[in-house]
């Protein structure tokens, strides 16, 4: 089983979400597929999580303050054993992502506010524009990479997830290589070298999150810790 490419595994733990979930090392990513008018009631874990949709429209809670999520214009996050829940507003299927994170205490002390607003920037790898936040325990980008064009080679002091969402991508990670797809991720843990090319004519999408080195999280249980509810 590859480290830098995982597996994943679906669930469907009600019936209207499913779960493709993917573990590396400590960190959960959930990528969801949520019915119409899905309502998930607040709950709490001691993870801490944060999520975006693709599309349509959300109401989120965290704790007990509300707001609307438009697709990748806000991140919501919620700090460890903050309640959490949400409201599906829209009549068509959502799709989203989550990721869920048990760092060390002393990491989370500073309680982010809810709702991450994302700007329109350039990355500083790569050149090409994205839209990009960052908070206390994570960096988001949403790059989009011109058609046919390379993501050069480089190494990171953090761990970074890079999720596609459109076309196909050609990546490399250590000296593993695989073509990915919306459904499959990689994963380049603290200093391990990665790069990539488009082999599309169009425009790729790609979201990069950036978290703290395995070294500064702590134990869980794996999967098996993962909540059954957004």
């Amino acid at each position: 089983m590859s480290t830098f490419f995982p597996v994943p595994q679906t669930i469907k733990p009600r019936s209207d979400l499913e779960l493709t979930l993917f573990q590396c090392q400590e960190i959960v990513i959930q990528l969801a597929e949520i019915m119409p008018k899905a309502i998930f009631e607040p709950h709490q874990h001691p993870e801490s999580q944060m999520g975006m949709i693709f599309n349509g429209c959300v109401e989120i809670n965290v704790d007990g303050k509300k707001a609307i999520l438009e697709p990748f214009q806000q991140v919501y996050v919620a700090a460890a054993n903050i309640p959490h829940g949400s409201v599906i507003l829209s009549e068509e299927t959502i799709l989203g992502v989550e990721i869920k994170y048990l760092i060390k205490s002393q990491l989370n002390e500073h309680i982010d506010e809810p709702i991450l607003n994302l700007k329109p920037t350039i990355d500083k790898t790569t050149g090409f524009p994205c839209k990009f936040g960052a908070c206390s325990w994570f960096q988001i980008a949403i790059l989009e990479i011109p058609a046919n064009e390379k993501l050069p080679r480089y190494t990171t002091t953090t761990e970074e997830i890079g999720i596609i969402l459109n076309e196909q991508i050609m990546m490399k990670v250590g000296e593993e290589e695989k073509l990915l797809e919306y459904g499959s991720i990689y994963y380049a843990p603290a200093g391990v070298s990665h790069s990539g090319y488009s082999t599309s004519d169009k425009t790729i999408s790609l979201i990069k999150v950036s978290l703290p080195s395995y070294s500064n999280m702590v134990d869980r249980g794996g999967l098996e810790a993962v909540s059954k509810e957004m």
